[in-house]
């Protein structure tokens, strides 16, 4: 009993000199798996903010490449859209050798009054006034007004919608005549007056109306505007016609200068009148 007393003794105090080792070595390996854990997840967490980041930058990259294409591809539409407009009027420029050159629109000077174009072509293009303006548009030949002033480089057009224009003019199909008048805006009808009554039973909505090239300063058979209403007056001895214009002026961009000739009397070589070549 004694020695069995001994011996339980004795280990009892083994275990009691190691129980704190043994604490220590429980309590540290707690510590350092929880440090280990902590660790861990900020470390993950932080390459996580880090992918994100790169990933947003690359996003960034991707998205603004996709812009850049996006506008390439809109500039190469609008380049072929105005390569087709300027590959239209460059044919009508050869087909008609009455042109003295060929402009485009620079500046619209809107008023209460008046409306005018300005072209990038002046006197030392040989422009002059009194020069009418054409425009191609749609396969057909149409007038856009005449040249009321002239600098070294710029030229002003009075367009035919202005209040101030006035020219004679023809219906395409019967050939009766008139005078038209412009209202003072493109949204407004150009109004075609002093149509004689008899002649009024034979138009009809939708004929075209023509310059006839009796006023000096356009060519006959320019196109002007086509019949969208009839109205007779009260005396009932003459009929208004009012047209919507041939050419559309929101789109007007490129328009061409028709050169005008010298018709000289044989007799003296007197100039007698400058009109537009037929």
């Amino acid at each position: 009993m004694v020695l069995s007393s001994l011996l339980m003794v004795s280990i009892s105090t083994k275990t009691l000199n190691d129980f704190p080792a043994r604490a220590f070595r429980a309590v540290g390996s707690s510590v350092q798996e929880i440090f280990y854990k902590v660790g861990s997840f900020f470390s993950n967490t932080i390459l996580s903010i880090q992918k994100l980041k790169n990933l947003q930058n690359q996003y960034n990259s991707l998205a603004e490449k996709l812009e850049s294409y996006y506008q390439m591809e809109r500039d190469f539409a609008d380049t072929k859209a105005e390569n087709e407009r300027l590959k239209e009027q460059l044919g009508f420029y050869q087909t008609i050798n009455t042109v003295k050159t060929s402009a485009q629109i620079v500046a619209s000077e809107p008023g209460n009054l008046y409306e005018t174009y300005t072209i990038n072509k002046g006197s030392s293009d040989g422009v002059q006034r009194n020069m009418a303006v054409v425009a191609f548009q749609n396969g057909m030949e149409g007038l856009v007004g005449k040249i009321i002033s002239v600098n070294a480089s710029t030229s002003v057009v009075l367009p035919l919608f202005d209040k101030r224009f006035y020219a004679a003019a023809r219906f395409s199909r019967t050939r009766s005549a008139g005078l038209v008048n412009g209202r003072g805006s493109f949204l407004d009808d150009l109004v075609m007056e002093y149509v004689p009554r008899p002649n009024a039973s034979e138009i009809q909505i939708g004929d075209l109306v023509v310059t006839s090239g009796l006023d000096s300063i356009y060519p006959a058979d320019l196109a002007i505007g086509r019949v969208k209403s009839i109205e007779t007056d009260v005396i009932g001895t003459a009929v208004t016609i009012h047209l919507d214009p041939a050419l559309d002026f929101s789109r007007l961009e490129y328009v061409f200068v028709i050169e005008t000739q010298k018709i000289v009397d044989n007799s003296n070589g007197e100039v007698i009148k400058s009109e537009a070549k037929p």
